[in-house]
């Protein structure tokens, strides 16, 4: 991409960082500080080498203290414009979402879903959740 693409949701710049791969050689990925926003091009999170996926945490980190605003309910895709589909993914940990362009131009996640995504976090099991709800009577987030 010749220009620094918008984020699909707030629409401010994304920074775009030369992270490693897999294969040994280095992908760009467009992140969003102010909305903590990821867009991967077709296959380029699954090619993140662990690496990689380290240096993006530090540099989500480093940018913690900044204001982050929620996902707008329209997204649009950073290369075509087009509405973005919200969609479900599964993997071991759990499912999160993800928006995708229509016109297969790649895919949108939070954070928090790429955190899932790539196993840091997982979803409550149906045990946990009853064991929980029976020593907790509240919880509050």
């Amino acid at each position: 991409m010749s220009s620094t693409p918008a984020c699909p949701s707030c629409r401010q710049p994304m920074a775009v960082r030369q992270l490693a791969t897999h294969t040994g050689v280095a992908t760009e990925l467009d992140i969003c500080f102010a909305c903590q926003g990821l867009w991967f091009d077709p296959q380029e999170s699954a090619r993140l080498s662990p690496a990689a996926v380290l240096e993006l945490f530090e540099l989500l980190h480093q940018h913690r203290d900044d204001a982050h605003g929620p996902l707008h309910a329209a997204l649009a895709c950073p290369h075509c414009r087009r509405t973005l589909t919200k969609s479900f993914d599964v993997v071991r940990s759990g499912r999160y979402v993800t928006y995708r362009c229509p016109q297969r131009h790649g895919r949108f996640a939070g954070f928090s879903s790429f955190m899932v995504e790539k196993g840091f976090v997982r979803q409550l099991t149906k045990p946990e959740i009853e064991d929980l709800a029976r020593r907790v009577d509240a919880i509050y987030c």
